[in-house]
C-alpha cells in the first residue's frame, strides 16, 4: 500500500481526513492533510483492509466520511470503535460539480475527503443498534407485502393465460372466501393443477408469514420505546397503528425537528427554488428524504381530508388555485407542522371547525 510512510511521518495530533468510496467488491480511500493528498489507494471491501493506514496514523486525529448506502452503519461502528471521528453523509446532500462528467471511485473518494476537510459535510443521525433493529423489523413487513403482491400477480396472470375465470369477484385485498374459492378450483390438466396448487401454497405461506410478522409489530408498538409516540400519532386521522409505528422507528428522535419546516424538509416535501436576481421561481418538491414516510404521510392526508373539515376547506381552496396534486402536498406540509407540534407538546390531534 503506497504512501504509508508519508502518513507515519505526520506530526502528532495532526488532523487527517479520509474519504471512503464504498463498492461491493472494493473500497477506494483518499487521505488528505493540510490541503494535500497524502495517500490514494484501493482496498478489498472489508473493514480490516483499513487497518494498515489507520495504524500508520495512530498518532493523529483521524476523521472519515462515507456515503450512506447498502453497507449501513457497520463500518461506522467499526471506525468509531478504533477512535476515528466517523460521519455518514446523505448522498443527495453531497455538493456536486455540474461541469464534471468524469466519475470514478478515485474521484469520488477525493471529493469526499476534500469536502470533509473543508467542513462542508454534515453527518446524518446514526441510530443505535436497538433503533436499527426496530427499524429493520418494520421494514421487513414492507418486503413481505411486496412478496405477497408478487405471488398474487402470478396467480392472476396464470388464470388469465389459461382463460380461467375466478369463482367469485374480488377487488382489492383478497378475502378468505376468495382464497377458499381459488383452492376449490379443479383444472382439467394434471400438470396445470400442480402448478396452480404450487402458486396457492406460495401465497398461503407468505400470507401466514405476514400475519405472524404483524403480531410482532403490534408487540413492538406496545413497547416502552414506542408506546407513547404510537398512541400520540394514532390520534391523527389516517394514522393507523402500523403507520404510527413506522414514523416512530424511522424518526426515533423527534427532538431533531424543532419545527414543521425541518420535518417537512426531512421528508422531501419542501419546494425547490430557482432564483436569479429579482426572479424567484418555485419548483417541485425536493424529494430528498425518507420516501417511505413521505408516501405514508400523503396517503394519511387523503384519509384526514374526509374527517377534518378545516383541513378539507384548505384543500378545496388550494385545489381551485393550484390543482389537486399540489394541494395535497401542501396539506402534507401543513400536517408536518401539526405533527411537530404534537410531539413537542404531547397533545393529541384535535379536529377544528371549518
Amino acid at each position: 500500500m503506497k504512501n504509508l510512510q508519508r502518513l507515519k511521518s505526520l506530526p502528532a495530533n495532526a488532523d487527517i481526513f479520509l474519504g471512503l468510496d464504498l463498492a461491493k467488491t472494493s473500497w477506494h480511500v483518499t487521505a488528505r492533510y493540510a490541503g494535500e493528498t497524502l495517500a490514494d489507494f484501493a482496498a478489498p471491501a472489508k473493514p480490516t483492509s483499513l487497518v494498515p493506514p489507520l495504524d500508520a496514523v495512530g498518532h493523529c486525529r483521524v476523521h472519515s466520511v462515507y456515503e450512506a448506502g447498502p453497507f449501513g452503519y457497520s463500518l461506522h461502528d467499526w471506525l468509531a470503535a478504533r477512535g476515528v471521528d466517523s460521519i455518514v453523509c446523505a448522498p443527495g446532500l453531497v455538493p456536486t460539480q455540474v461541469s464534471n462528467r468524469v466519475k470514478t471511485d478515485r474521484r469520488d473518494a477525493l471529493k469526499l475527503a476534500t469536502l470533509l476537510e473543508a467542513g462542508l459535510l454534515r453527518s446524518i443521525v446514526i441510530p443505535t443498534l436497538q433503533q436499527r433493529a426496530d427499524r429493520e423489523l418494520v421494514r421487513e413487513r414492507d418486503r413481505i407485502v411486496r412478496r405477497r403482491r408478487a405471488v398474487m400477480v402470478q396467480i392472476r396472470a396464470f388464470l388469465l393465460t389459461y382463460g380461467i375465470e375466478p369463482p367469485i369477484r374480488c377487488v382489492g385485498p383478497w378475502t378468505k372466501q376468495f382464497v377458499a374459492a381459488l383452492e376449490a378450483l379443479a383444472l382439467d390438466d394434471r400438470l396445470l393443477q400442480a402448478t396452480f396448487d404450487s402458486l396457492l401454497r406460495g401465497y398461503r405461506e407468505v400470507d401466514r408469514h405476514l400475519l405472524e410478522h404483524t403480531r410482532l409489530l403490534r408487540q413492538l408498538a406496545r413497547d416502552d420505546r414506542h408506546a407513547a409516540t404510537v398512541t400520540l400519532l394514532s390520534s391523527i386521522p389516517g394514522f393507523g397503528l402500523l403507520t404510527s409505528l413506522t414514523f416512530s422507528v424511522e424518526i426515533f428522535d423527534w427532538s431533531r425537528f424543532e419545527s414543521g419546516e425541518t420535518l417537512s424538509s426531512y421528508l422531501g416535501l419542501t419546494p425547490s427554488q430557482y432564483s436569479s436576481g429579482e426572479r424567484v421561481r418555485m419548483g417541485r418538491i425536493t424529494r430528498v428524504g425518507n420516501r417511505r414516510l413521505r408516501s405514508l404521510l400523503v396517503e394519511a392526508c387523503w384519509n384526514a381530508l374526509r374527517v377534518d373539515p378545516a383541513l378539507r376547506k384548505t384543500y378545496d381552496d388550494l385545489k381551485r388555485r393550484r390543482g389537486g396534486k399540489r394541494a395535497v402536498v401542501a396539506i402534507a406540509r401543513r400536517m408536518c407542522h401539526r405533527i411537530a407540534a404534537m410531539t413537542r407538546t404531547g397533545e393529541c390531534y384535535r379536529l377544528e371547525a371549518a
